[in-house]
């Protein structure tokens, strides 16, 4: 008995085109870092109020009494710590709701909401895996000519993947991110590099709105001091400068679309003993 051969991986210009009409019908998968940092922004200016009335209570710093200060400490630090779970709920999901799109044509932030709930902990393995893997390649930056920080995020760009849509566990999608980048290390080069290219290419707009403002500031001629830019070349750097960022941040949810339809597609390409059981 012969078995039925796997069909054709996806080609590039195919998962490029697919992923942008998902895009183009499921907007809402770049909406959760806006939300996220939305969030972040709103507790950061609460805290900074309350810390600005705190202090003028209490008056000077040198009176500020020691419980003061460890509360201000406290407070920081559960800052920190809420930016980070804003964060990872925005990667999360991002890419459930990439991962819906894909599964059925329509995404929502519920989805998103349900990735975070059954995925966040493996979520959160990851990125200790990964940050594990970025200290082993700043120490090794140097034997290896930089290739081992360049290395980094090609291997690990399914990792995310792996966790929100194949169900792994957090090692264990890093390890598949390896095993699938192994096996298919052309297909994966290929996204990873055109993926990162049209980023960079966003991010260019930026050095339209920062170098006419840096121009228009230096000093011509005999004067020796910097001058002020006219008031319509600021309004045109900081609407550039804003677009940029939107753009960017908006970009983060296309990105996530092209690597959850490339690793659903490689998984189906994939040797059964090539990769682990789904967790």
């Amino acid at each position: 008995m012969t078995t039925a051969p796997a069909p054709k991986p996806l080609a590039f210009d195919a998962l490029l085109s697919r992923s942008w009409a998902l895009f183009k019908r499921n907007w809402t998968v770049a909406l959760p870092p806006f939300i996220a940092a939305a969030a972040i922004m709103v507790v950061l200016v609460v805290l900074v109020i309350v810390f600005v009335i705190a202090a003028i209570a209490h008056g000077n710093p040198e009176h500020w009494s020691g419980g003061f200060i460890a509360t201000l400490v406290g407070a920081y630090l559960v800052f920190l710590a809420f930016a980070v779970l804003a964060s990872l709920w925005a990667a999360i999901a991002t890419y459930g709701m990439a991962d819906a799109a894909w599964e059925r044509g329509s995404a929502t932030l519920g989805d998103g909401m349900a990735a975070f709930g059954a995925r966040a902990g493996a979520a959160f393995v990851a990125a200790i895996g990964i940050f594990g893997l970025a200290i082993a390649a700043l120490i090794l930056l140097l034997p290896t000519l930089g290739l081992s920080l360049l290395a980094l995020p090609l291997v690990t760009m399914y990792a995310l993947p792996a966790v929100v849509s194949g169900g792994r566990g957090g090692f264990e999608a890093i390890r598949e991110s390896f095993l699938l980048v192994r096996h298919f290390f052309g297909q994966s080069a290929i996204v990873y590099l055109v993926l990162y290219a049209i980023q960079y290419g966003i991010s260019l707009l930026m050095v339209a709105a920062v170098v006419p403002l840096e121009f228009a500031t230096l000093p011509m001629g005999s004067d020796t001091e910097f001058r002020m830019p006219p008031f319509p070349l600021l309004g045109f750097s900081g609407v550039m400068y804003v677009v940029t960022i939107v753009a960017l941040v908006a970009y983060n949810g296309f990105h996530a679309l092209a690597l959850v339809g490339m690793y659903r597609d490689l998984i189906a390409q994939a040797r059964p003993q090539a990769l682990p059981p789904a967790g």
